[in-house]
């Protein structure tokens, strides 16, 4: 069978879906602030469309040239003095009678400062440590959420290490009430995709300003207080 004839669009269409595609990322968000966790899946789909390369397949923003110059990073670098465990773009928070995981724009006290650093430091300089000292950047939590996680497809089978993260609690944070420790609630890595959502809007909000108004950061309404670990 003859392969099909690819005609290649035009600039203008390109910008028309970045447009959308930010749209459909802010939705999520706050979705996701509204209490459905699992939604962070969907935020996945939208950070693997417009960041990631896959073979032939370039990444929206690359089509575009937006992927060059710095991003807005909040989680920092990994302490490489740290013998504990790490997820810099997650907080705990705390109750009389619960912990849950949130990302950082959950937190009260205001927007936290964000640095810019280049892009492929952004995405691919390491944001967590498991206890097995295993670590994943942005770029991983993202594709494994959305390749094999329920973004796009449904795994039978999931990479070990991320296994451990989302299921397992191989971050090991826990509640403890004096009388028993369990788990946190919720799933980290879901809350990694919420916060590198709010980095990506607040970038392209800040030094992009063809798009700023359709990349406006999506702030929840009633930030929780919360403990941060």
């Amino acid at each position: 069978m003859a392969k099909a004839k690819r005609v290649k669009r035009p600039k203008d269409e390109l910008k028309k879906e970045l447009v959308e595609q930010l749209q459909l990322l802010r939705h999520s968000c706050q979705t996701f602030d509204a209490g459905l966790e699992a939604v962070g899946k969907h935020i996945s789909l939208s950070l693997r469309v417009l960041l990631h390369h896959h073979g032939q397949s370039r990444s929206l923003l690359d089509q575009l040239g937006l992927r060059t110059g710095r991003f807005l990073d909040s989680a920092g670098p990994l302490n490489p003095n740290n013998l504990l465990t790490e997820c810099n773009l997650v907080l705990m928070q705390i109750s009389n009678s619960s912990g849950s995981y949130l990302p950082l724009i959950a937190a009260g006290g205001g927007p936290r400062p964000m640095r810019p650093i280049p892009f492929v430091e952004w995405w691919n300089e390491p944001v967590l440590k498991d206890n097995q000292g295993r670590k994943f950047n942005r770029r991983e939590l993202v594709l494994h959420v959305a390749d094999t996680d329920g973004g796009a497809h449904v795994d039978p089978e999931l990479e070990e290490a991320y296994m451990a993260i989302s299921r397992e609690n191989s971050l090991g944070w826990v509640f403890g009430d004096g009388k028993v420790e369990s788990a946190l609630a919720g799933r980290p890595e879901l809350a990694c995709m919420r916060q590198i959502a709010h980095e990506l809007l607040s970038t392209l909000h800040q030094y992009v300003p063809e798009f700023s108004a359709h990349a406006q950061p999506v702030v929840p309404a009633d930030r929780p207080k919360a403990g941060v670990r």
